[in-house]
């Protein structure tokens, strides 16, 4: 496996960690949770080249891990 791709791993192994302990804490069972995260053009452009392509344009995208939706937002 590349550099790059255990990199993203170990990013999308933090955020499956921050979707289970907001899935477990009482206060916010039953609500919709969602974590945005405005970052800059570099930041953004390497997180995004890990998923589709045809998502490379935009300026936002979204993935959902477990009931938690993480946005991420071009800076602008």
């Amino acid at each position: 496996m590349g550099k790059d791709k255990k990199d993203f791993g170990d990013k999308l192994k933090i955020l499956a960690e921050i979707s289970e302990l907001l899935e477990n804490e009482e206060a916010f069972k039953g609500g919709d949770a969602e974590v945005r995260l405005i970052l800059p053009k570099d930041k953004y452009d390497n997180i995004l080249r890990n998923f589709r392509e045809i998502d490379w344009g935009s300026d936002k995208f979204y993935i959902n891990i477990g009931e938690i939706s993480f946005k991420f937002v071009l800076k602008k």
